[in-house]
């Protein structure tokens, strides 16, 4: 709670409707107005057209407002979700200039360790405190975790560790005073309280996925001929002979609009592929939620336990939510991911497979698809993940005015 007389704005995360103060700041004509029109790149026409414009051009109209408060509180929610990195650039600078207090609530790496001066987390309901950066906060984080493992370890209380229980009869066997059932109550409540204690720490490090599977390693190298295909009437984006091969991740990037989308769906339509490939759209319909859920359902008890295991990985109780009547497209994404993986497949494709997932989550997917030994292609606009994932990018970017072209960078 924040007390005290001190203005506090709210951005949220939505942008389906205009701020209530819109029209009062684009009719503000102050020196400090025409600073953040500019710093966000808000343009006259805007105002009036909110329906027609993008979630960017939403987002940077959005904070022009908020900021234009001049609040001594700026509570933002995940202000670069959906933004390519060009918007994403413009935000961080609009926010940087802002000069009171800052709360800022992301799943963005970049954004946070470029704002951030204290991390807050909250992990298994407990909230922590750090005076850094999230980077270093979380290093700080994984290194207490990793050492608190390793004390309980050197303590012998491994749920598979028999020392305990011997000792416990020990006392049963030997008692011979009242002093002996003093004992065996410390030591049954110490074996107790460590054992809790090692489940706790477990359900925290059971992430991570290692493929077992064997990649069909004949299907590669595939490549993708020279050529140029349509975008709108009369706006092409033309690409040179491109290939993947086994091992291959390749981080696909662009601007909104550049083509993305439209160059993995030719990718699909025209690669010579023996075997299946797991494909996962940027978004995922009810329709394709209501499949998903009857399909898991179908699933024999032994893939039913892999499948669970898998999103139990990703950071998620499965159980959980196959038991909501409404689960979170993050959570969603997770158990389609962890549906795909049970085939193995040797070619995985993902559209923004960051969307609506929540931070941990994502550095899990991170880890596990680094593991993965197959070939990947994957479409991204956060900047941490692909520079972390990615052996080789295919940058698309606009040269001309109706062409659009695919830049390799290895």
């Amino acid at each position: 709670m924040i007390t005290g007389n001190a203005l506090v704005v709210y951005c949220a995360q939505n942008t389906e409707f205009p701020p209530a103060e819109l029209e009062e700041f684009m009719m503000t004509y102050t020196k400090e107005a025409y600073k953040l029109r500019d710093l966000l790149h808000v343009k006259d026409e805007w105002l009036g057209t909110w329906d027609v414009l993008s979630h960017g051009e939403r987002k940077r109209l959005q904070l022009a407002v908020a900021l234009s408060a001049e609040s001594d509180v700026l509570m933002v929610d995940e202000p670069t979700n959906h933004l390519d990195q060009r918007s994403q650039a413009i935000v961080v600078e609009a926010l940087r200039s802002y000069k009171g207090v800052g709360i800022l609530v992301s799943h963005d790496r970049t954004l946070l360790d470029a704002l951030s001066q204290h991390t807050v987390m909250i992990k298994a309901g407990e909230v922590l405190k750090y005076r850094s950066k999230f980077t270093l906060a979380q290093q700080a984080y994984d290194e207490n975790l990793s050492h608190k493992k390793k004390v309980l370890f050197e303590k012998g209380v491994s749920r598979h560790d028999s020392s305990m229980k011997e000792k416990i009869n020990g006392a049963i066997l030997t008692g011979k005073d009242k002093n002996d059932g003093q004992v065996l109550q410390r030591t049954v409540s110490k074996q107790r309280q460590l054992s809790e204690n090692m489940d706790k720490l477990s359900k925290e490090y059971a992430t991570g996925i290692k493929f077992e599977g064997t990649i069909a390693k004949h299907n590669f190298p595939i490549a993708l001929e020279r050529s140029c295909i349509k975008l709108f009437e009369s706006t092409q984006l033309c690409f040179p002979r491109l290939s993947v091969d086994v091992g291959d991740k390749v981080g696909i990037s662009g601007e909104n609009g550049v083509g993305k989308s439209t160059f993995i769906r030719y990718f699909m339509e025209t690669i010579d592929f023996e075997h299946d490939f797991l494909y996962i759209a940027q978004e995922i319909t009810d329709r394709q939620a209501e499949t998903l859920f009857e399909e898991v359902g179908d699933l024999d008890s032994e893939m039913k336990g892999e499948l669970f295991t898998l999103v139990q990985r990703l950071g998620s109780d499965a159980k959980a939510l196959l038991n909501s009547t409404v689960p979170s497209p993050g959570e969603m994404r997770k158990l389609l991911i962890a549906q795909g993986l049970l085939k193995q497949p040797s070619l995985i494709i993902l559209d923004e497979p960051t969307n609506h997932m929540d931070l941990e989550s994502i550095v899990l997917l991170e880890s596990a698809l680094k593991e993965y030994g197959g070939a990947l292609l994957f479409i991204t606009h956060d900047k941490t993940f692909l520079e972390n994932l990615r052996t080789k990018e295919w940058r698309l970017q606009k040269n001309e005015l109706e062409r659009y072209t695919v830049q390799e960078i290895l």
